[in-house]
């Protein structure tokens, strides 16, 4: 793997967010300075707005945006009671608690996106966006007066529902995360252990053959929540995988369609930057 090639790459086509998640993780680069990237994009309303996911171009909050700025900071590991709060307030007014809530609205089809967002079930309330939603806001360790009812809620889902999409198994292992680890939440994380293995879009085997998640998006780092699922040999062939796929640009590739180039640009600089954390994380990088 090429470090510098990369580098150069997202300082070349990242956003400011890429640019500054970059400072933070190889240059010394400021919490402020991530979290002022990410409050770029929250609205009035508490959510997240302006193409954060670059799949959808919309301005207006989204579910799945909300759902991308707080998997970034936790990634990040990087909390800010202030900010997650009002995200909790917009999601506490959009998302029903008998249903769930939808990943995008309706209106979102007024602007550029992604040919997989005109699926309409996107458009549908699900607990499973729901359950990564209420997981990452209790990472962030606010307390507010919906979330309590909230996690409940989404923690009898995950206990009724046999999962068979490795996305909503990776959603449901945040939200177990956020919790103290007594007994039913170990025997939840093994329920979705085995149902990870047998689920649509997951790529278990190195190099991943199609579009899916293989271990490391579950593992991204050495020491992940769930780096215990897998073993060394495992992660070590993806590893491998993943170094590989560098292209000569310094940049990864992504495997879909985006809505434009400038969101293709903004995906492969957003893929280039978690690939070399990854990397780095796994002493990949010499």
């Amino acid at each position: 793997m090429n470090f510098e090639k990369a580098a150069k790459f997202i300082w070349e086509n990242g956003r400011l967010l890429e640019r500054r998640l970059f400072e933070y993780f190889f240059q010394g680069g400021s919490k402020h300075s991530v979290l002022n990237a990410i409050k770029a994009y929250q609205n009035e309303d508490g959510g997240f707005g302006h193409a954060l996911e670059p799949d959808l171009r919309t301005p207006e909050s989204q579910p799945l945006f909300i759902e991308f700025g707080l998997r970034t900071l936790y990634e990040a590991k990087i909390q800010d009671p202030e900010l997650a709060y009002k995200v909790c307030d917009y999601v506490s007014r959009v998302a029903d608690l008998n249903e769930g809530i939808a990943t995008i609205t309706a209106s979102s089809s007024n602007y550029p996106r992604a040919k997989h967002w005109n699926n309409p079930t996107s458009e549908q309330a699900s607990f499973d966006r729901l359950t990564s939603l209420v997981g990452l806001l209790n990472w962030q360790g606010i307390k507010h007066p919906w979330l309590d009812k909230a996690i409940e809620v989404c923690l009898n889902h995950i206990r009724t529902t046999r999962y068979d999409d490795s996305h909503t198994i990776m959603n449901a292992f945040c939200l177990l995360e956020s919790l103290p680890q007594t007994d039913e939440i170990k025997t939840l994380f093994s329920k979705l252990e085995n149902e990870l293995y047998q689920a649509k879009f997951f790529c278990l085997e190195a190099p991943p053959q199609g579009y899916g998640l293989t271990p490391l998006d579950f593992a991204p780092v050495s020491d992940s929540y769930c780096r215990k699922i897998f073993s060394e040999t495992i992660i070590n062939d993806h590893l491998k995988a993943l170094d590989s796929q560098q292209e000569e640009d310094g940049g990864w590739p992504i495997s879909w369609e985006p809505p434009g180039e400038m969101a293709r640009l903004e995906w492969r600089a957003y893929k280039t930057l978690k690939c070399i954390i990854t990397l780095e994380s796994y002493k990949k990088i010499s």
